[in-house]
């Protein structure tokens, strides 16, 4: 059977709550294994390969229970609130200063130049702001929870042609 039918895949990646799309593909990787080593256990009594099977699995499952808390971790420390204040402010008044000396110096013809380099150094300071938060739902930050939802089809498949295998 299919670790996440579709259905389910589009409601872990259409939810509003970015924590639950992981918890739930962790936790039906967690039951796959449970249920494989059970069947497994059913067919061959002997319990040291199931065993092994079972604490293999358990250690990958376990690594990847540690990526996630440890995206979660960056997920959840923003910049301290002095530096990006201390940033914006900074850059704002340089910014200010720079247009008022190119415009005494060089006369208008000076400020679109000016205005160009200006938003694009405040282009680059809203991207650190997006940075700072990778693991949101958003467009431009990255898919972690597609990239569950894949990692888990493609456990689920390999555990489906193992079971097959064996």
């Amino acid at each position: 059977g299919s670790l996440l039918l579709d259905e389910e895949a589009d409601a872990v990646l259409n939810t509003s709550d970015n924590n639950t799309g992981p918890i739930i593909v962790l936790d039906r990787l967690r039951k796959m294994v449970w249920k494989l080593t059970m069947y497994r256990a059913e067919k061959n009594s002997a319990g040291g390969p199931r065993d092994m099977l079972y604490q293999q699995l358990n250690v990958h499952l376990d690594t990847l229970t540690g990526a996630w808390g440890a995206c979660e971790r960056i997920n959840g420390t923003p910049l301290p609130l002095v530096y990006v204040v201390h940033l914006r402010t900074f850059l704002l008044l340089y910014l200010l200063l720079w247009q008022m000396e190119a415009a005494a110096n060089h006369g208008w013809v000076a400020l679109p130049t000016v205005f160009a380099a200006s938003w694009g150094l405040l282009g680059i300071e809203a991207a650190a702001v997006e940075c700072e938060r990778p693991f949101q739902w958003h467009g431009n930050h990255l898919p972690l929870g597609k990239m569950c939802v894949v990692s888990s089809r493609n456990v689920a498949q390999t555990l489906h042609v193992n079971n097959l295998r064996g």
